[in-house]
């Protein structure tokens, strides 16, 4: 078995405490990658809906802002959790709830306090690297775009393609179809004869 900086003799692979760089590290991707969904989404929803022309500038605020408001987030968090831990420097014993933090759990926290402001930190300075925001929002760009011409160009995603569910569905369709039809040719319950 290789080993890594994770899964070292004796520790698992998911088990083995991380380092804070690390920590921060995949924070930071994950953040990255989910503001990178984010805005391939809207992308796509006002390209279709809204026919809203492609405006480089708007995006590359709206990116920005966002990686701004994780950030604010991962300080909010940070400054809770150092009002939690001043209170448990007072309480010992054993913690009743998940949130019920004691005195031994002081370490803890000041290891979360710290790697929260670190990922807050580090999402501050993308927000404020032009480079990195711009490839961000290319990025988003083309895999809305490829999406986009797959939906458009690949019906096989969408076909069925048990024949028996197939027909089930046409059946369905026909039969939606038939009541729609009946409902349109037969005069509303409320309406009184002239």
């Amino acid at each position: 078995m290789a080993t890594g900086r994770r899964g070292a003799r004796g520790e698992g692979v998911f088990s083995a405490r991380s380092r804070k760089s690390d920590v921060v590290t995949d924070a930071v991707l994950l953040a990255t990658a989910a503001v990178r969904i984010a805005v391939k989404n809207l992308l796509i929803v006002r390209a279709l809906r809204e026919h809203a022309d492609f405006d480089e500038q708007w995006w590359r605020d709206a990116v920005a802002r966002e990686f701004e408001l994780l950030a604010g987030e991962n300080e909010a968090d940070a400054t809770r959790l150092e009002r939690v831990r001043a209170d448990t420097k007072k309480k010992r014993g054993r913690a009743l709830t998940p949130d019920d933090y004691r005195a031994r759990d002081a370490p803890v926290l000041k290891r979360r306090i710290r790697i929260l402001r670190r990922i807050a930190t580090r999402l501050r300075e993308i927000a404020t690297d032009e480079d990195a925001v711009l490839q961000l929002v290319g990025e988003a760009r083309q895999s809305a775009l490829e999406e986009i011409t797959t939906a458009r160009h690949d019906p096989s995603a969408r076909a069925t393609v048990d024949p028996e569910e197939r027909a089930a569905g046409l059946a369905g369709l026909v039969d939606d179809l038939a009541a729609l039809s009946a409902e349109a040719v037969s005069p509303p319950a409320s309406a009184e004869p002239s």
